[in-house]
């Protein structure tokens, strides 16, 4: 067997999204239990016509994925958004918690805002809203309240106020 023969032999190339990727199965072969590690194993996603394995997932972050794989260093692309880089990393089986750290600010982002998001929806279910009658009494238009005859100006007070609170 030649030393190209041999070369190729170990070569493995991975089609994802489109973007074909070429690379060594040594180097599939470094973070073992997943989804690439395995591919040197077994011929799923195999095209033997085209002599190639065919994901179609998003090529950009595979680039990083596969590049964690070559240097051991997981970087966050910042062209995708946080949900769709922690779908991915599912998807080849590798632990978020890999990101290195000068990407980890920009990466957890996401989900801080998340729950941010989700504390003021709490407590914007919790708050309870004031009754008409009781905002009348408070901005002192009952009178008019009760008379039907509440202007545009009293009716928008509240709200008005409450922007300001």
């Amino acid at each position: 067997m030649t030393m190209n023969n041999m070369d190729s032999d170990h070569r493995v190339v991975l089609n994802v999204g489109g973007i074909r990727h070429e690379t060594y199965k040594a180097t599939l072969k470094k973070i073992p239990a997943t989804r690439l590690s395995r591919l040197t194993e077994a011929l799923a996603n195999y095209d033997p016509i085209l002599d190639e394995y065919f994901f179609d997932r998003h090529p950009g972050v595979f680039a990083q994925v596969l590049n964690y794989y070559r240097t051991g260093k997981l970087h966050y692309p910042t062209d995708v958004c946080g949900p769709l880089f922690e779908e991915e990393l599912e998807f080849w089986g590798l632990d978020s918690n890999q990101v290195e750290p000068c990407c980890w600010m920009t990466y957890t982002q996401h989900r801080d805002t998340q729950e941010t998001l989700a504390v003021l929806e709490r407590l914007d279910l919790d708050t309870e809203k004031p009754t008409e009658e009781e905002l009348a009494r408070k901005f002192g238009y009952e009178d008019d309240y009760f008379k039907g005859t509440v202007s545009w100006w009293q009716h928008m007070k509240p709200q008005i106020w409450s922007l300001f609170d």
